[in-house]
Parts: structure tokens; C-alpha cells; sequence
């Protein structure tokens, strides 16, 4: 049976080491998953601001808006 294709974003290395052991300990295979990981840009604020409605925040989950992922990672 062949394993179901899964993306995800990858969005820096303490959020997302569990992910990494997962799949290294192969418990994505184990549930017939096959996980692919993309790597999310990287949020550099262009500028400060004090109020919240000038921030983007799709900012840092452009590859799930652009449908490269199958999972959005909060």
C-alpha cells in the first residue's frame, strides 16, 4: 500500500523538533504517512510598530497560504 503524502511547514527547530523525532523514529511510516517537510520564511519585521493591526500575520505561514503544506502549524 503505497503511504499517504503529508506537508508540513517547518517553522524553527524547538517548534518544530518533535515533528523531526517523529519522523526520524518512524512513526509517520508506522501510520502509513509519508511527511514531507517545507520550510516556512523566515519573519523579519520590516519595522516596529505598538499596534497589532499592522502586523501581517500570515507573515511567517506563506507556504500554507500558497498550498505548498497540507497542514496549517499555529
Amino acid at each position: 500500500m503505497a503511504l499517504k503524502k503529508v506537508q508540513s511547514e517547518t517553522n524553527g527547530a524547538v517548534f518544530s523538533l518533535p515533528w523531526y523525532v517523529a519522523k526520524d523514529q518512524g512513526l509517520f511510516e508506522a501510520e502509513e504517512i509519508d511527511m514531507e517537510f517545507v520550510q516556512a520564511h523566515a519573519v523579519t519585521p520590516e519595522h516596529h510598530t505598538d499596534k497589532p493591526e499592522d502586523v501581517n500575520p500570515i507573515l511567517g505561514h506563506v507556504p500554507f497560504e500558497e498550498q505548498q503544506v497540507t497542514i496549517y502549524r499555529a
